[in-house]
């Protein structure tokens, strides 16, 4: 078991030196300086890693990171390209839905699908034609039906959202239904590489459907403990927790909660090795199913 539990840390620490390497020459800095501060930051990852999930060890150093750069939102023009692009194919989308709880589900896949919406993946917006082809993709756990059977008899759910971009098959998702009576949506704090942040979906139109909260945590993910007053409050409340993306499935996981879902596409080596599922794989499941799944 320890042996795994290594590979998997140092599979992490590569995806942290590719992703923190990248985030530095996008924002401008390079050089001896960049390098060695880049060894630093892998140094103290590596020291966190065994006992945290992997978006909470390296929330410090990216905090750190973006206090060094004169914007720290360097994502911001790409988060909004994505966002427009997607609101621009809305009205064609909606289209394709077709109505009844058939719509609820099919908006349901897009929602789950659009976790491939992620620049740090190196992705591009996809097109109206590409997002409904994606509805009619199989997921590879798929519980959407019970989720939805579930949702019928709630009063609140708690949506906690991932990236820009995302955000807005979120709201298709939200459009297509009568109830709960109260939806919370929670962005990040401050800017955290491509996750949604208020005015990420704002702009996306979520405040229409949904009350935007922050989750009080900097950092990609959500953690049991960490969180902020608002957050804390609308995840006791909730009936139903939809977590979406894989930094939130890390910070929630082991958790067997039976109002907490999850949605996600498996996008990296270490989080096919932790689901025993291939890369590329949708997945929408209860913690009760997940909840065996340890880092």
């Amino acid at each position: 078991m320890q042996e795994s539990l290594s590979t998997a840390d140092g599979r992490c620490l590569d995806c942290f030196r590719r992703g923190l390497a990248g985030f530095m020459a996008s924002g401008g800095m390079a050089g001896a300086t960049a390098d060695a501060l880049l060894e630093g930051y892998l140094g103290e990852i590596e020291r966190l890693l065994p006992g945290q999930p992997p978006p909470l060890a390296g929330a410090r150093t990216y905090r750190d990171l973006r206090s060094r750069m004169p914007d720290p939102d360097i994502f911001s023009d790409v988060k909004r390209s994505f966002t427009l692009g997607l609101l621009e194919a809305l009205p064609e989308l909606r289209r394709g839905l077709g109505g009844g709880r058939q719509a609820v589900e099919r908006s349901l896949r897009a929602a789950t699908w659009g976790n491939l919406i992620d620049v740090a993946q190196g992705r591009p917006v996809p097109s109206a034609a590409r997002v409904l082809e994606m509805i009619s993709e199989p997921l590879m756990m798929d519980e959407t039906a019970e989720f939805l059977d579930r949702l019928e008899g709630a009063s609140t759910l708690l949506l906690v959202g991932d990236n820009a971009g995302e955000t807005v098959l979120d709201r298709l998702f939200l459009e297509q239904l009568d109830g709960p009576e109260k939806v919370w949506y929670s962005v990040r704090p401050r800017p955290v590489l491509n996750d949604a942040t208020l005015e990420d979906a704002l702009l996306a139109g979520i405040g229409e459907y949904a009350e935007l909260i922050r989750t009080g945590l900097d950092a990609p993910t959500v953690h049991p403990g960490l969180m902020g007053d608002a957050f804390e409050e609308a995840f006791l409340r909730a009936d139903l927790v939809l977590s979406k993306g894989q930094g939130n499935l890390e910070g929630l996981l082991g958790a067997s909660d039976p109002r907490l879902f999850y949605s996600f596409v498996v996008k990296c080596p270490v989080i096919a090795e932790l689901t025993g599922l291939p890369e590329s794989s949708g997945v929408f499941a209860s913690s009760l199913r997940l909840s065996g799944w340890r880092h």
